[in-house]
């Protein structure tokens, strides 16, 4: 630890949101627009918005990473 830090766990609470930035291929982001079509028409809703969608995608894979895991090795090797 650094002189004079502060001790683990003990940093300020961040309130405000965290914006990110997502560069998409063409591809990739063709699938996730059609993916989030298809998610309005089975909550039979107008639209879902693409960032609703990414927060939901992390909420789950966050509760369970091995398959996003695996994605991410196979990323990798290519």
């Amino acid at each position: 630890m650094e002189p004079g830090a502060r001790p683990a766990g003990r940093t300020a609470i961040r309130s405000k949101p965290v914006r990110i930035t997502l560069d998409l291929s063409p591809e990739l982001y063709r699938q996730l627009t059609q993916w989030a079509h298809s998610a309005a028409i089975e909550l039979d809703v107008p639209r879902v918005a693409l960032a609703d969608a990414v927060r939901a995608m992390i909420r789950v894979t966050t509760e369970s990473p091995d398959q996003v895991i695996e994605q991410l090795r196979r990323d990798r090797e290519l």
